[in-house]
């Protein structure tokens, strides 16, 4: 490793991570080591030191940069084939998000994809505003789905501790719902939340241009 290299990356702060698995239940059998941050600061996850076939499942693009205090970051290891709601909402997100198909998810997790379509319908039905908020975006009322991700992101913004992979993807999927229901401006500021967190973020960059352009503003996009 070059001597730059080395200095940025031992000069980053540790990342902490509150870590559940597949039935929600905390776990110290497994942890989590992060690589050097991009230029955004995030940095990449792996699974370190685990038991049997455990798959990182949270944060669901498996990244993450320091939070803005002493809260550790939330994940999720599951092991193949095992999950409970929660864990099956953080499949669902790349899903739902365009950035992983049924079939990629299935080889990874361990599920058929028959049996992630039925459980990323049921999402819909859960208590939890993010988990519901996929559910319904995944059966496509994007409407519905929008109102319950506001939820969502907000509780994430407001919490003491904000955490950038927990505000991240509630941005990118509120958006997303947003876009679905044909409120492009309203998509566009969710979109830019989400690039307020990660600035070269492409997707999100990318989705806010095209939002901005179906509300009839392609100037402020500023490209």
């Amino acid at each position: 490793m070059k001597p730059v290299a080395l200095f940025l990356l031992l000069a980053t702060p540790v990342l902490q991570f509150h870590i559940t698995d597949g039935r929600g239940k905390e776990t110290s059998a497994v942890t989590i080591e992060a690589g050097a941050p991009d230029d955004d600061g995030w940095r990449p996850l792996k699974i370190g030191k685990a038991k049997g076939d455990p798959v990182l499942v949270w944060p669901f693009d498996s990244l993450a940069k320091p939070p803005d205090g002493p809260e550790p970051i939330p994940a999720i290891v599951i092991q193949r084939g095992q999950a409970n709601q929660q864990a099956m909402a953080a499949i669902a997100a790349p899903v739902v998000l365009g950035t992983a198909t049924i079939d990629e998810t299935a080889r990874k997790t361990g599920f058929t994809g028959e049996a992630l379509t039925k459980a990323f319908s049921a999402l819909a039905t859960s208590m939890d505003p993010f988990e519901k908020g996929i559910g319904l975006l995944y059966a496509g009322k994007y409407a519905d789905a929008a109102a319950q991700l506001a939820i969502a992101l907000k509780q994430r913004q407001r919490q003491l501790t904000r955490v950038p992979s927990e505000i991240y993807p509630a941005a990118m999927l509120y958006g997303q719902a947003l876009y679905g229901a044909n409120k492009f401006d309203d998509a566009a500021v969710a979109w830019l939340t989400a690039l307020k967190q990660k600035s070269s973020d492409e997707k999100a960059s990318s989705r806010r241009a095209e939002a901005l352009t179906r509300a009839g503003k392609p100037e402020a996009t500023g490209r």
